[in-house]
């Protein structure tokens, strides 16, 4: 839902700008025919798309999934949450009540988290519905709070649902898409992306429309690639985190350690 009131559109503007994109008519559906939600249903995958094709920051987030404690190294996650792993994002022990990060735990792959136990600095991997910490948590961050970037999902339109069997009579109450429903915002900054995508899909559907495939395609393109110019265009390159993997050997003098087993070594007999 775009802030700006001059991009906002409701459901019934992105149908009927779907609508006009496939046949340069000023064509509109009652919100109760079949053809209003097959649009429905494709602007729905549209918003979904959209969300995990370019990572938009649109759709980020932060979730507070618990408290740190003193000798505790791993936190739980709900199956939900989709951790935003991108650049520099970064787990953030807050102070509690606040969004105010005392200490950072960068992201770190999670087949190499075993191989830094002993560093000052925290680094976090994610597998599956854990978040795996390089170190147990120490006194000094007991009791800050754990906040971790997410990807929220986009908000889909939810329309009554309809009888499987055309000739079915629909059930009572459902005869008619809620106002609320029509007028919901959709959930998107620029809500002509979401529009062209869910044209592109369609008419990937529909026969008489699918030579216009390629062409919805390549407009799709040239306005993400534009937005994602946009969204992402920075006075500084970002600093990109860097892995160092310790090396034992005569090069290092032994003066670090490493935790990675070598076969040479005579690890396991």
């Amino acid at each position: 839902m775009s802030e700006n009131p001059e991009l906002n559109q409701t459901l019934d503007d992105i149908v009927a700008e779907v609508l006009g994109l496939l046949t340069d008519q000023a064509v509109e559906y009652i919100p109760e025919s079949d053809r209003y939600y097959v649009i429905t249903r494709h602007i729905n995958r549209a918003l979904r798309s959209v969300a995990t094709e370019a990572e938009w920051s649109w759709y980020a987030s932060t979730e507070n999934v618990g408290t740190a404690v003193v000798g505790q190294q791993a936190v739980n996650l709900r199956s939900t949450l989709r951790p935003r792993i991108i650049n520099d994002d970064a787990v953030r022990l807050c102070r509690p009540g606040t969004d105010y990060p005392e200490v950072w735990a960068y992201w770190y792959p999670r087949d190499a988290i075993h191989k830094v136990p002993d560093r000052a600095q925290l680094y976090v991997a994610h597998t599956n519905s854990l978040l795996e910490f390089s170190r147990p948590f120490r006194s000094t961050e007991a009791g800050l709070e754990i906040h971790v970037p997410v990807m929220r999902e986009p908000k889909m339109f939810r329309l009554p649902e309809r009888p499987e069997d055309p000739t079915s009579p629909i059930p009572a109450g459902n005869t008619q898409v809620p106002a609320e429903i029509r007028e919901q915002p959709v959930d998107f900054a620029w809500p002509d992306l979401i529009a062209l995508k869910a044209a592109y899909f369609y008419a990937q559907t529909n026969p008489i429309m699918q030579p216009r495939v390629q062409t919805l395609e390549a407009n799709y393109d040239d306005l993400m690639y534009k937005l994602k110019d946009r969204d992402s265009r920075n006075t500084e390159a970002p600093f990109l985190n860097t892995y160092y993997v310790p090396v034992d050997g005569s090069i290092m003098h032994g003066s670090i350690p490493s935790h990675t087993p070598h076969s040479d070594w005579g690890w396991g007999g």
